[in-house]
C-alpha cells in the first residue's frame, strides 16, 4: 500500500512537473500563454511515466552518470515514440511534430529532445528525485493515502472528459 502510494504521489508530481515545464518554454517561445498537455488539467503524463520508469529502473544505477544520460536518453525518446504513435492511432492527430528539427525520426523524436530528455534523467536521478522521496516520507500515510485516492480520480475523469471531447 505505502509503495503504491508513493508512486501515485510521486507520477503525478512529475506529470505535473512536465506540464509546468512545456508550458513555460512554449509560452516562451511563442509569447503566449500555452497550455501544453493532452489532459484538461496540468499534467502530462508521459513525464510522469518516464519519471516513473527512470525511479523503478535507473535510480540503482545513479551514481554512472554517463549511463544514466544514454539509457534515459533511450528510455524517454523511445517512450516519446511510442506515445506519439498511440496518440495518433487512437485520436489521428499529432500533439507535437518536430520534422523541422535535425535529426528527426518521423518528426516524432528529435536528438535535441533526445539530449534533454537524458539530462532530465540525470538530473531527476541524482537531484531531483533523493530530495523528493525525503519529503515524501514526512508526509503522514493518511494524508499521502487520501492525496493518492484524490489525484487518481480527478486524473480518471480529466482522461475520460478529454478521450471524449476529442473522439
Amino acid at each position: 500500500m505505502l509503495t503504491a502510494v508513493n508512486w501515485t504521489l510521486w507520477l503525478v508530481l512529475y506529470s505535473f512537473a512536465g506540464w509546468a515545464y512545456e508550458s513555460v518554454l512554449f509560452t516562451i517561445v511563442t509569447g503566449q500563454w500555452v497550455n501544453r498537455g493532452f489532459l484538461h488539467g496540468p499534467l502530462c503524463p508521459i513525464y510522469g511515466t518516464a519519471a516513473i520508469l527512470t525511479i523503478a529502473l535507473l535510480y540503482g544505477r545513479k551514481k554512472n552518470v554517463f549511463f544514466l544520460f544514454f539509457v534515459g536518453m533511450v528510455m524517454a525518446t523511445g517512450l516519446e515514440y511510442i506515445t506519439s504513435v498511440v496518440l495518433e492511432f487512437f485520436f489521428n492527430t499529432r500533439w507535437w511534430d518536430y520534422s523541422a528539427r535535425p535529426f528527426n525520426i518521423q518528426g516524432r523524436v528529435c536528438l535535441l529532445g533526445a539530449a534533454v530528455f537524458g539530462t532530465m534523467v540525470v538530473l531527476l536521478a541524482r537531484l531531483v528525485h533523493p530530495q523528493v522521496e525525503k519529503i515524501t516520507e514526512r508526509i503522514p500515510i493518511g494524508i499521502r493515502a487520501a492525496l493518492a485516492i484524490v489525484f487518481v480520480a480527478a486524473v480518471t475523469v480529466d482522461f475520460v472528459l478529454t478521450a471524449t471531447r476529442i473522439i
